[in-house]
Parts: C-alpha cells; sequence; structure tokens
C-alpha cells in the first residue's frame, strides 16, 4: 500500500461549478439494484401455510420435554419451559411424489453451448465487494474496500458518511456510460460502531488511555455533501471507483437510506419492547410417521407445531 498526497486522497470533494447544485454532480450513473429496495423496518408478510393434512392416527406417545430456544432476536434471554412432544404413527395419506430432479446438461450439447455464450455475453454477474467499516459517533467512518479475492487492491479512506444509513440494502448497479449497460455489486460489509468519549470515560475507570484515531477534517455531510479523505491505496485500484460509488450514490439517495435507517432503529426498539413484555414460551411439537406403500418402503416423517 501506498500512502497517497493529500491533493489526490481529496476525490470525494467534488465541487459543483457557480450556481450548480452540488447534488447534481456525479460521476457514475449509479443507484440501489432495481431489483431490491431499502429495508425500513416493516415486516415481511407471513409465509402461505400449507393445507393441513388430516391424519387417521394409528397409534401416539406424548412426552414432557424442558427445552432452550434461541431468543426471537439478540439481546434477549433464551426461551426456555417445558413442552408436550408427541410421536404419532399414522395411516399413509398418500401425498404425491415430490419432483424428480431436473436432468443435468449435456456440456457438448451445441444448444446448451450457444445458451452458455449468450448468458456471457449479455449477463454481466454479481460482483462482491468486501467493506469494512468503523462508524464513529455516526459521523466519520473509517473505511477499507477490496473487490472479491484482490486483498493487494484494499483502499482505506476517511468518510463523513454514516455507514449505517448503507445497510438496509446489498446490491447497487452502475450503468456504463457509453452503452448503459448494468453492472451489479454486493457488499459483503463488516460494520461496528464506536463512541470516543464513552470509551475515554470506560478506559479512565479501568485506569488506562483511551487514544482516539486521528480523524482528518471533513465537512459534515449536511453542510458539504458526501466526501472523503484516501489514506492508503493505489489511483487505480477497482476499489478506489467502488469508493466513489458509494458516495455518488449517497448523494443520489443519502435522505432515503437516513429515513430507512432510522425507521428500522425505532422497528428494533419496538419490537424488542414487545418480547421484553409478552416473552414468548415454546411450543408442543407433534411429529408424524408413517411406512409408505409396498413399492416404497422407506419411511416419511412430517413435523409440524
Amino acid at each position: 500500500m501506498n500512502t497517497l498526497p493529500i491533493c489526490f486522497a481529496l476525490l470525494g470533494l467534488v465541487l459543483p461549478a457557480p450556481g450548480q447544485d452540488k447534488a447534481q454532480v456525479f460521476k457514475w450513473d449509479v443507484k440501489i439494484s432495481e431489483f431490491e429496495s431499502i429495508a425500513d423496518g416493516t415486516p415481511s408478510k407471513p409465509a402461505v401455510k400449507p393445507e393441513p393434512i388430516a391424519f387417521n392416527v394409528l397409534a401416539s406417545r406424548t412426552m414432557k420435554m424442558d427445552v432452550v430456544e434461541a431468543p426471537p432476536m439478540p439481546g434477549l434471554p433464551p426461551i426456555t419451559g417445558r413442552i408436550n412432544v408427541t410421536v404419532r404413527m399414522v395411516q399413509d395419506p398418500g401425498l404425491p411424489e415430490p419432483p424428480k430432479p431436473l436432468p443435468t446438461l449435456d456440456p457438448e450439447d451445441p444448444a446448451v453451448i450457444a445458451r452458455m455464450e449468450e448468458l456471457r455475453e449479455h449477463y454481466q454477474g454479481t460482483s462482491l465487494i468486501f467493506l469494512s467499516a468503523s462508524v464513529y459517533d455516526h459521523k466519520r467512518t473509517l473505511m477499507r474496500i477490496h473487490p472479491n479475492g484482490d486483498v493487494g487492491n484494499e483502499v482505506t479512506a476517511w468518510s463523513n458518511l454514516d455507514l449505517n444509513h448503507l445497510t438496509g440494502f446489498s446490491t447497487y448497479q452502475v450503468n456504463d456510460a457509453v452503452d448503459g449497460t448494468p453492472f451489479y455489486y454486493s457488499f459483503i460489509m463488516g460494520i461496528g460502531n464506536e463512541n470516543p468519549e464513552m470509551l475515554a470515560k470506560l478506559s479512565a475507570k479501568e485506569g488506562w488511555e483511551y487514544k482516539p484515531p486521528e480523524i482528518p477534517e471533513l465537512p459534515d455531510v449536511e453542510k458539504g455533501g458526501p466526501a472523503f479523505v484516501v489514506m492508503e491505496g493505489r489511483a487505480d485500484s477497482p476499489a478506489m471507483a467502488t469508493l466513489e460509488q458509494i458516495h455518488d450514490l449517497y448523494r443520489k439517495e443519502g435522505k432515503r437510506m437516513e429515513a430507512a435507517f432510522h425507521a428500522r432503529e425505532k422497528a428494533h426498539a419496538e419490537r424488542k419492547a414487545y418480547f421484553l413484555a409478552n416473552p414468548p414460551v415454546p411450543e408442543d411439537v407433534t411429529i408424524s410417521f408413517w411406512q409408505r406403500s409396498p413399492s416404497n418402503k422407506t419411511l416419511s416423517e412430517e413435523t409440524t407445531r
């Protein structure tokens, strides 16, 4: 890695021409992927429950069991209790056979070869981006970015963005400047939040000194728009383009990202408060099994709640 001079490092400070709205200055034609939306804490629609099966019970046995289950969300105690576990021998309900596996494709088949060539030409696939983000006071973020499997091209930069706002979606797209071909990029992000003031108090209480990181001067995003300072990395690294794309994306969608983040935080707090006020209890379990027709002597099992 080579440390970049400050004159090059201020790539993130894209200055508009006089009288031009700085929110409209974009280097990249970038947006959130057309195949997804930003999560805002709204619960997903419940899955459609299958029609219950009317079993003809031949034999049944019930036992009691103490169980410990995972909590419904992090930060809550585990679910504990005593449940009834019922094991039943039932008559074969005559369920349909599962679908057979799809046939394998012949790699020498001209039609298969032609289809693969077409996919390579028109479908660019999705590139993975590894992003490590340490967010300080929700105002500054230390970012480390490298393309999938290419640690040698890592770029390290300080940003004035709160990268928590980018956790409500996984994929963004960049349209080619010449022909508009979309290219898709998915984050694999590790993110942590730091509170230097709290860490300083805790360290003083424990008898050691906390040294906060040296953060370069950056404007607040509300006043100066998205900006970054590159600390390490090569100018020709693909991660440099990713860094620029993230900030251009925030210029376009930052307000929506921030609103969705606060909505997620609110929904999370409400859900946690609900479970604290209404602790869940484990549910009884019924296990039904039967012997299939003489043509197939294997045992089938179905677990129901």
